[in-house]
């Protein structure tokens, strides 16, 4: 093999081949990417930098360590990469929508107009909680059931007309949910309005260096449903206590009169009173922060959320 086309498999664009290829990548800055599913895994032009295993190479490196090719393959691979979209890398099928794990646009939906923390973003990736919907790129947030099936899922739109909606043929009594508690035994089941609300409260907790959430489960009910409550408090959580942090508005306060008259024991975690809702809180915590706040929230993007 030539020494020149093997020079040109070297400094190939590694994150280019990638994504043609369907590896799930998420644009860190220019000319960087992380990878999706490990977030030490680290893509510059032609070369990779794993730094959870001390790991780093060229192209080919890549190809060879990490992608089960021998070093004739990984050239040839290299050498044919040609420009492109990066394929879909399909997660799963519901009814007629289709969704895939490379979601630049929903990353870059809830990291600029939302504002929600990438550490966060990049979690949910990590642990199948966001998907992108191939035909439209809006957002989709899947619903699991207690057996850690997809049985649903909660839509946003994230262009210049925005929409909420839920996946036709969803299951009954079932929302998008967030789970903190290894062995599913919850002593707290939040319930939202919306998957963008409940990511807020997460990123409201760790901007205030509150990142461990114990023994919880956090439920968007696609508005204000309270047959979500029932079933989540039935299903994942029967011998936890249900926090209410809904609106402060009139759908808000309905709702709470609703659990109050169904008898259902509960405490309320609002949103400051001068906010909407928790989205709308954390958005205008970080527009208008200091300059401390702003070190903070610099200081808090190296954080990692766990379980």
């Amino acid at each position: 093999m030539e020494r020149e086309i093997i020079q040109r498999a070297r400094q190939a664009n590694l994150p280019e081949y990638l994504m043609s290829v369907g590896v799930p990548l998420i644009k860190s800055g220019n000319h960087r990417y992380k990878h999706a599913e490990h977030d030490s895994l680290l893509f510059t032009d032609n070369a990779y930098f794993w730094n959870s295993i001390q790991d780093r190479g060229n192209a080919i490196d890549y190809l060879t360590k990490h992608m089960g090719m021998n070093f004739k393959e990984a050239v040839t691979a290299l050498t044919n990469v040609k420009p492109a979209e990066p394929r879909a890398v399909r997660a799963f099928e519901w009814g007629d929508i289709s969704v895939y794990r490379s979601p630049d646009s929903v990353v870059r939906y809830l990291d600029k107009t939302r504002r929600i923390n990438l550490c966060i973003v990049e979690w949910l990736l990590r642990h199948k909680l966001l998907f992108q919907e191939e035909r439209t790129n809006n957002a989709v947030f899947p619903m699991y059931d207690e057996n850690n099936n997809i049985v649903g899922a909660e839509f946003r739109g994230i262009t210049n007309k925005p929409f909420k909606g839920v996946a036709g043929g969803s299951k009954y009594g079932y929302g998008f949910n967030v789970r903190f508690a290894d062995d599913n035994n919850f002593d707290y089941a939040l319930f939202f309005e919306s998957p963008i609300d409940l990511l807020s409260y997460i990123d409201y907790k760790i901007y205030h260096k509150d990142e461990k959430f114990k023994r919880c489960i956090l439920i968007s009910m696609a508005g204000v449903k309270i047959n979500i409550l029932k079933h989540g408090l039935k299903t994942f959580a029967p011998n936890a206590k249900a926090i209410l942090c809904v609106d402060n508005d009139t759908a808000g306060q309905n709702f709470i009169n609703l659990v109050n008259s169904a008898g259902i024991d509960y405490a309320l975690r609002l949103p400051d009173e001068k906010y909407k809702d928790w989205n709308e809180q954390i958005t205008n915590m970080k527009r208008y922060c200091n300059p401390v706040g702003r070190m903070l929230e610099r200081a808090r993007n190296s954080l990692s959320l766990e379980l």
